[in-house]
């Protein structure tokens, strides 16, 4: 290996060392974005399904926890995105294992007041009905 060799690559490997932490800010411009995960804790509600606790990442619908859940924001605008399928049908909301994992959609930030499961037919909004404090 010949001396020219190693110090191209130490130079190679110290641009690498000074772009990453300047490429961070670029990533956050042009990628997903994440969110704190209790931007948008709150009760939301719907006549046709009952409620929705958002609560530091834990969706709880009608009393019973169902998935973890992340914060983030895109070029349609912030969401949520469950670990799992969360939606509504007929029946209420569900949680299914077997479907691709849709983005649940916020109306807002840094408050949101609504926020849009999938249904059968079409999205069901849930109003906030009252907001946890941070």
């Amino acid at each position: 290996m010949s001396v020219g060799f190693v110090n191209r690559n130490r130079w190679a490997i110290s641009g690498v060392a000074v772009a990453a932490p300047n490429s961070t800010p670029v990533a956050l411009l042009f990628g997903r974005s994440a969110l704190p995960s209790d931007i948008a804790d709150g009760y939301y509600s719907n006549d046709c399904c009952g409620t929705v606790e958002l609560r530091g990442g834990r969706l709880i619908a009608n009393g019973v926890e169902l998935v973890r859940y992340t914060v983030g924001q895109d070029d349609q605008g912030p969401y949520i995105l469950p670990r799992t399928f969360v939606g509504t049908q007929d029946t209420g909301i569900i949680m299914d294992g077997a479907q691709p994992v849709l983005k649940l959609r916020l109306n807002a930030l840094p408050s949101p007041s609504r926020i849009s499961l999938p249904g059968l037919r079409h999205p069901d909004n849930f109003e906030r009905t009252v907001r946890l404090a941070r």
